[in-house]
């Protein structure tokens, strides 16, 4: 007998799922989880919003089967996410030059997006330096190489657009590249609607396939200000595919409602295009979720639904920015120091702390305060009682 498994190797789990267990396991009254990127209220609860279960109520009242809904899913939901990412006057739907997908989560359809981009003869895509640690997996595992662009500026807590213009001038034509959209993870840096058009003219000068990567619509000024950027540039790149998660912005985090979008020039390429995502779909997950989308349809479908999501998504929205103004002021204070000021004017539930994969070690052992090895912070994991205690803790390594 001759066991293949044994010829195996056991990789090193993922870490910030470590941080997640040994999170709970620490029995310490004084503990600080800002690991993993969940919403949270005051009490330390994310809670399931009360739109998303008045929703759901209404499914399950009407639901009379279980069966597939085919390759691209729930019809609505994919009409919905359209008229977020490209806007209700969009004439991109009647020209027949957009496809939409649902997917099993915002990773999902990263996946058919960088699977495209392989079809299409890519070697090479280009995130973020920083960025997402699922990204450069993602596209390893789909065997391309990575690039990195510059992106933040650890002095400033700005965006770096020099070092970006500059790293992207060394792309090649038919490269790939993931642009994050509103509250970029894991800085919370934001790209200016300027930027946004400089940086579409350089793809599209440059030929390079972008696809935009929304996670946190809603996260940073508002569901149309949030967008505004991005719609500039997909006006101006023509080619283009978009990734949009509702983990975060309708609390669906296990429901996995995600959906790949993708405009192109003409209709007849649009046409192809959803032939080959429906294909790497049907060789991979098979068919999409449908209890998570059907949430977000019945919600965007339903004018007063609707309206009691958005007060809760600018609640949200609002406590965040809350937290961050306090974290930012304590910083300021207690180290005699402007340069944690930018914390305030980042957006979304991340930002990222210059201290040392070390000091991430230490402030977990000595303190309980649990943050990933590259400093990125979960703003929305915050208490406000809380935030004199976690700048204490800081403002030691900073």
């Amino acid at each position: 007998m001759n066991p293949a498994f044994e010829s195996l190797t056991a990789l090193a789990p993922d870490a910030l799922l470590g941080l997640m267990t040994a999170y709970r396991e620490d029995k310490r009254a004084e503990k600080f989880d800002l690991g993993v990127g969940v919403y949270k209220d005051d009490a330390g609860h994310t809670p399931v919003m009360s739109a998303v279960a008045k929703a759901e109520a209404m499914i399950l009242q009407q639901q009379t089967t279980k069966v597939y809904e085919g390759p691209r899913g729930n019809p609505d939901f994919c009409a919905a996410i359209e008229r977020f990412v490209f806007g209700d006057s969009s004439h991109l739907i009647e020209k027949g030059r957009l496809v939409s997908l649902a997917t099993p989560g915002g990773c999902g359809a990263l996946y058919l997006g960088v699977g495209l981009m392989k079809r299409l003869g890519v070697k090479t895509v280009w995130v973020s330096r920083p960025t997402w640690p699922n990204h450069p997996a993602l596209i390893k595992n789909t065997g391309l190489a990575v690039a990195e662009y510059d992106y933040a500026d650890s002095e400033t807590g700005k965006v770096d657009f020099e070092g970006l213009m500059a790293s992207l001038s060394q792309t090649k034509r038919g490269d790939g590249i993931i642009i994050q959209g509103p509250c970029h993870n894991p800085t919370g840096i934001d790209l200016s609607v300027k930027q946004w058009i400089d940086l579409a003219m350089l793809t599209v000068e440059r030929g390079v396939i972008p696809m935009l990567d929304i996670a946190y619509h809603g996260f940073a000024s508002g569901l149309d200000a949030d967008m505004e950027g991005a719609r500039l540039f997909l006006q101006i790149a023509e080619d283009s595919m978009v990734s949009y998660s509702c983990s975060k912005n309708f609390g669906l985090y296990r429901e996995r409602a995600g959906c790949f979008l993708g405009q192109a020039y003409t209709a007849r390429a649009a046409q192809a295009v959803m032939t080959h995502v429906a294909d790497i779909s049907r060789t991979s997950y098979s068919m999409p979720p449908a209890h998570g989308p059907a949430i977000v349809a019945t919600i965007l479908g339903n004018p007063e639904l609707r309206a009691e999501w958005e007060a809760e998504l600018t609640e949200m929205r609002e406590r965040m920015i809350g937290l961050r103004k306090s974290l930012s002021d304590e910083l300021v204070a207690r180290t005699g120091s402007n340069r944690l000021a930018a914390l305030a004017s980042q957006n979304g539930m991340f930002s990222q702390v210059p201290v040392t994969p070390e000091a991430t070690v230490e402030m977990r052992e000595r303190h309980g305060l649990y943050l990933p090895s590259s400093g990125r912070m979960n703003i929305a994991g915050l208490r406000q009682a809380d935030i004199p205690r976690i700048a204490e803790i800081l403002a030691e390594y900073l």
